[in-house]
């Protein structure tokens, strides 16, 4: 999956929990952490992709310490960093879901990344997302919080590289999920260099 399917599934599941527990969302916090497993992507020589990184332990391990010290208020977090395995991945591949245990790879069905039934759920994730957002004034937040704007560097730069990658002829990412890319790159560019609003104090800073 790529981080247009990670962005919204995090995002749904984050909200969600978030609502049930009520707690305030950080979003650039939810969104970066909803793609950090992929950073094994830039670790290539050293780790396998969709290997330790997309594990249960590391999300133990990432989440632990502010478990310690925020308590509940890290499970809309915590869930959203599993969802990048549990749901994004295991669907498309695999991973290896229990390393250091076992370094098997696990999957439920295994639907090409960039196959057809792939793209269109990630287009289809990210339309429910867009709606959700406006519906629920998450965009409010987005705009207007610009508290911790370095959060947004991870998202911006998992749209980004796709996209400088593959400039041109689109080989490697679908053409289906060009438009949510720009969008995303759009607003996280805004959100990084636009204009600093009124801040409003979040609960994870």
């Amino acid at each position: 999956m790529f981080a247009i399917g990670h962005f919204g599934i995090s995002y749904l599941i984050g909200k969600a929990s978030s609502q049930l527990l009520d707690i305030n969302l950080n979003l650039g916090l939810l969104f970066s952490i909803s793609v950090l497993p992929d950073i094994d992507l830039l670790l290539f020589s050293f780790v396998n992709h969709r290997g330790p990184l997309h594990s249960i332990i590391f999300s133990l391990i990432v989440c632990l310490p502010f478990f310690i010290t925020y308590q509940q208020k890290v499970f809309p977090y915590f869930f959203a960093l599993l969802s990048h395995s549990l749901i994004g991945d295991i669907f498309s591949g695999g991973l290896q879901l229990f390393w250091p245990f076992s370094t098997n790879w696990v999957y439920v069905l295994d639907f090409p990344v960039r196959g057809s039934i792939s793209v269109a759920m990630e287009f289809i994730i990210f339309i429910v997302t867009i709606f959700i957002i406006i519906v629920s004034k998450d965009y409010q937040k987005l705009l207007f919080d610009r508290t911790r704007r370095c959060y947004w560097f991870i998202p911006f730069g998992a749209v980004l590289i796709p996209l400088l990658s593959t400039f041109g002829n689109y080989a490697n990412l679908p053409f289906l999920l060009v438009v949510p890319s720009f969008f995303y790159l759009v607003l996280f560019s805004y959100l990084l260099i636009g204009s600093k609003f009124d801040q409003k104090k979040g609960d994870i800073k």
